[in-house]
């Protein structure tokens, strides 16, 4: 096939690939201004735990090594614990404290949060769908994490070791992309769909068996043609 054949199968399904793309733009700025993971919300924790040694005892070991053991195995499991439903309901109801209960439910807040850990660390990260839902959010689990001792309830060792965790780095919401990036995402998303509409186009017209050229006429039926009747500028039969 000639390139002028692909030319003149886009030309008559040009409305194909055009619909698809325009689509595709729509949605992909929609996705990146206004989409679920459109802001994300950084904050940084920090855990350690109080060596309370008995001053009577004698000691074979060093109480200040086991309590930098004891913050990395309570980091290890509240990095787990903040992705769970429990903990999810606990921002739900402390946001309900503040009249804030009807914009967030405890599926969203578990679908959205995400941590790393590093040593007496935790790194969080929750996306959003606007500004305001991570600044609660975030705003939230900031005020929890001030009560280890209601934490408790689930983690019996934050009362055990006397924990501290303090909010190194308080939460920050901004967009999850750069304007940039953005641009750069709602680009490729809509180049993708231009491809995806011409290929679309190829494929309905090679299933298509309308008989439109004259060369493939006398392929068909094997006869040359006699004469054919000529169309206007716009297309109409003469």
């Amino acid at each position: 096939m000639e390139l002028r054949e692909y030319w003149s199968i886009i030309r008559r399904r040009w409305w194909l690939p055009v619909a698809i793309t325009l689509v595709a733009l729509i949605a992909s700025t929609a996705v990146g201004i206004r989409g679920a993971t459109a802001f994300k919300t950084d904050m940084r924790i920090a855990i350690s735990t109080i060596p309370t040694p008995d001053p009577n005892a004698t000691l074979y070991y060093d109480p200040i090594y086991y309590s930098n053991l004891d913050s990395e195995y309570l980091a290890d499991d509240m990095s787990e614990f903040m992705t769970s439903r429990a903990f999810a309901d606990e921002v739900v109801r402390e946001l309900a404290v503040g009249g804030k209960q009807s914009e967030v439910d405890p599926i969203t807040i578990v679908n959205a949060t995400r941590t790393k850990k590093t040593h007496r660390f935790i790194d969080v990260t929750i996306t959003t769908s606007t500004l305001d839902q991570g600044e609660l959010i975030g705003g939230s689990i900031s005020r929890i994490l001030n009560d280890p001792a209601h934490l408790a309830i689930y983690l019996k060792a934050l009362a055990a070791y006397n924990t501290q965790m303090t909010v190194v780095t308080p939460p920050v919401t901004h967009r999850a992309n750069t304007v940039a990036g953005l641009i750069g995402e709602i680009g490729l998303r809509t180049v993708i769909g231009l491809l995806v509409g011409i290929g679309l186009a190829f494929v309905i017209d090679y299933v298509d068996p309308s008989v439109r050229t004259r060369e493939e006429a006398e392929t068909l039926l094997q006869t040359p043609v006699l004469g054919q009747i000529p169309r206007t500028r716009r297309g109409v039969a003469a």
